[in-house]
């Protein structure tokens, strides 16, 4: 309709609602680019704060074919909306998102007395079917009417409309009689259409607004970003089967469409026969007869497919049925029909369109350190011993950061001063979202050292605590830039003795240790200040260990990983680190004979001090000590929390403890049997901690144990493997006793609990 009004009355002006700053641009769009493509417009404010906005276009987008039949009938096309650096559009990611549909009770209520279970469904019902021109024309303004009806603009869409407004009165006093079409938005066109009349005759200007960076660019879009079902706001869910009904008309599109969706679904490895395939068809057939189409429209299609194709109950409602993103519960058959409709096309920018600096600079420092970049994925070894190896790794960590795609590391360096060869591996790539994001990320920077530290400032801004605080530090020394690693240590220091959370201090800790080891090894000049903020770390981690209670707490893995960061500190920490390891003793000691700590931190002391003997330590006493809080605290709610924290800080110390294995066998074979089943689950969680060669060495030691005090060798012929491999899982154990613990439960209340059972088959046991 758009492009045939304008072909019909070849106006003086084409007013189509988009960004109005770039009119001087319009060449670039109009480059033959293979869509979609978007324009991403960006705003970064000297405060650091920015935002960005999508313009997308695909083939079928109205303000496409309008700019596109403007330039074959001779109009001249403008952008008339407010651009997107705006203060309107803050909190907007799309201009042309579909916000006021999926909000409007009216059309909720239409849907409703219609019966269609989304405004999607009611859209292709009335619009998406061969018809007369002019009824079209009719129904959309009734539509639009009933969507707007007399709610105002408010303070987000009335300062656009009047901007819109003054253009279309500017470019009719221009136009001397002839025609002005204006190309806009449903919502908008009661509106301006009582606006215009009314409105300044002069052309609208904007002054941009001052100490704030601006940039708009063209960038490659795909499918995929354009569909609702992703998330994305367009008011546009399936965009390929649309794309084959904007070329090839609504019958033959659905056709081809629904046996496209079978190919997908056969390359996804599910199963469609060929009966399967002609159940869709007529299931949907059937369907287009029922609800009157006289083609097969998209949710007539999925709805055939579906009918025919799943076979058991849904634990999700049809995606169709519903805006938004897939439900975690949706099948998967019906995922796959999802990304079938919505296809993998992904738009091509013509050559020669212009890109912002930080994609140019980006490739330029890949190139500079010999970082080849080609569509299929390479893996790259980065040796960081060497000043070429480092260099490479500053580059692909800035690019990390700054979450461009197709450069992931797949490998971390190991920084035991064991190593005599230091090494990262990376995955690299430059795939087909590699270039839109580095248009995305311009908004950071023009270059990509300053892009990587705006975006690490921004993070540094938005730290909730310690833990956010050391990972933009321990980046920012990935990345090679040093005042932000200054920066950092300096805000770290500033905020340390107020941090509230033992995991966030705890993990804080544990980076300033990798941090520094990794200078250690590398033979890199440490920072001044690492070392006074690694001990204000400590001393505020000692006080959050000794501050947090709860004698019924649940292990939990941040305290523990925490106790385990203090203890590496003590260990590890480098020799200027001014750390008392008494207090640290002094400490676990008291809370490891706190009946008010919680379980697993109970544990975790007594482990750090098993964990922390030297020669001046009676490790028989110390043993000793360590058995007689074992059997203090066995008891089955809390015993496995309390292994857990102990395992997690000792665990080879444990194996290696006769003693200590002992003990834990003997309180735990005490148990009876519903006092097993409470402390079962905390118990398999703890024992996770061994590897399979320790839990073979557990294994062995409760055997030998367990031998007969005579001296035979009964206990040798017996292979401690089986006590690592029950012969059922051990779930099923667990939920059978609770099984029999019911119906005995049951029994007893009908009196039936002395009745003889029949003898049982062994084999059926």
């Amino acid at each position: 309709m758009v492009g045939e009004a304008i072909r019909r009355l070849r106006p003086r002006y084409v007013l189509v609602e988009g960004p109005s700053d770039m009119n001087e641009r319009l060449g670039e769009l109009l480059l033959p680019h293979d869509l979609p493509v978007a324009l991403f417009t960006y705003r970064q404010d000297e405060t650091g704060a920015h935002r960005g906005m999508w313009s997308p276009f695909c083939d079928y987008s109205p303000e496409w074919v309008a700019l596109r039949a403007a330039v074959e009938v001779g109009a001249t096309p403008l952008f008339v909306d407010l651009p997107a650096w705006h203060d309107v559009f803050d909190g907007e990611e799309n201009r042309y998102s579909d916000r006021h549909v999926r909000h409007s009770d009216r059309l909720g209520e239409l849907c409703a007395r219609l019966g269609f279970e989304d405004t999607d469904a009611l859209w292709d019902h009335l619009f998406e079917q061969p018809q007369d021109e002019q009824l079209l024309a009719a129904r959309l303004s009734a539509y639009f009417e009933q969507l707007r009806g007399d709610e105002p603009g408010g303070h987000r869409d009335g300062p656009r409309e009047d901007f819109m407004a003054q253009f279309i009165a500017w470019a009719m006093d221009q136009s001397n009689g002839a025609d002005v079409v204006m190309v806009c938005g449903g919502y908008h066109k009661p509106a301006l259409e009582r606006l215009w009349q009314a409105a300044s005759k002069e052309r609208p200007t904007l002054r941009e607004p001052e100490n704030a960076r601006l940039g708009s660019y063209l960038v490659p879009f795909s499918y995929r970003r354009l569909d609702s079902f992703a998330g994305y706001a367009s008011g546009m869910p399936s965009p390929a089967f649309y794309q084959r009904v904007w070329e090839e008309g609504p019958a033959k599109a659905a056709d081809a469409m629904l046996f496209a969706a079978i190919r997908h679904l056969r390359g996804k490895q599910q199963r469609v026969s060929p009966a399967d395939a002609i159940a869709a068809s007529t299931l949907a057939h059937g369907l287009k007869a029922l609800r009157g189409h006289e083609a097969l429209s998209r949710i007539d299609l999925l709805d055939g497919l579906a009918g025919a194709l799943v076979k058991d109950a849904l634990e999700a409602p049809l995606p169709w049925t519903r805006r938004g993103t897939l439900s975690a519960r949706t099948e998967p058959l019906l995922a796959e029909l999802v990304r079938a409709f919505s296809g993998h096309k992904v738009g091509v920018l013509a050559p020669g369109t212009p890109q912002p600096p930080l994609l140019h600079d980006a490739f330029a420092e890949a190139e500079r350190v010999h970082i080849a970049l080609n569509r299929e994925p390479q893996r790259v070894v980065v040796p960081l011993t060497s000043q070429a190896g480092a260099a490479q790794s500053a580059v692909l960590h800035r690019l990390r950061v700054l979450g461009i795609p197709g450069f992931s590391q797949t490998r971390a360096p190991s920084l035991s001063r064991a190593k005599t060869e230091l090494s990262e591996e990376w995955s690299v790539q430059r795939g087909l979202d590699t270039d839109p994001a580095l248009v995305e990320a311009a908004l950071y920077g023009a270059t990509l050292v300053g892009a990587a530290a705006a975006k690490i400032e921004e993070r540094s801004r938005d730290a909730e605590d310690v833990l956010s605080l050391a990972n933009t530090l321990f980046d920012a020394a990935l990345c090679g830039i040093a005042h932000l690693t200054a920066r950092a240590l300096g805000d770290l220091a500033r905020v340390v003795a107020s941090e509230p959370s033992f995991t966030a201090l705890g993990g804080a800790l544990g980076k300033l240790l990798a941090l520094r080891r990794g200078e250690a090894v590398l033979g890199k000049r440490g920072h001044m200040d690492l070392a006074s903020v690694l001990a204000a770390c400590f001393d505020r981690g000692l006080w959050l260990f000794e501050a947090t209670q709860g004698a019924s707490a649940p292990l939990d893995e941040g305290h523990v990983r925490a106790v385990v960061a203090l203890r590496d500190t003590l260990r590890v920490g480098p020799p200027e680190l001014d750390v008392d390891p008494a207090r640290a003793r002094g400490l676990c000691e008291r809370r490891t004979k706190d009946p008010e700590a919680p379980p697993a931190l109970r544990g975790a002391a007594l482990g750090l001090l098993w964990s922390m003997l030297d020669e001046n330590d009676d490790a028989e006493a110390r043993q000793k000590e360590a058995i007689a809080v074992l059997r203090a605290v066995a008891r089955p709610e809390t015993f496995g929390d309390f292994l857990g924290g102990l395992f997690a800080l000792a665990r080879e110390e444990v194996v290696r403890a006769e003693g200590l294995v002992g003990t834990i066998d003997a309180c735990v074979t005490g148990f009876l049997r519903d006092d097993f089943l409470i402390a079962l689950p905390a118990l398999r969680q703890a024992f996770a901690y061994f590897p399979p060669r320790e839990r073979l060495r557990i294994a062995e030691t409760i055997l030998e144990l367990g031998a007969p005090a005579d001296g035979s060798k009964a206990a040798a012929r017996v292979d401690p493997m089986l006590l690592l491999r029950a012969p059922i899982d051990v779930s099923v154990v667990e939920r059978g006793h609770r099984l029999e613990q019911a119906a005995a439960t049951l029994a007893a209340r009908f009196g039936l609990d002395d009745v003889e059972s029949p003898p049982v088959a062994p084999e059926a046991s």
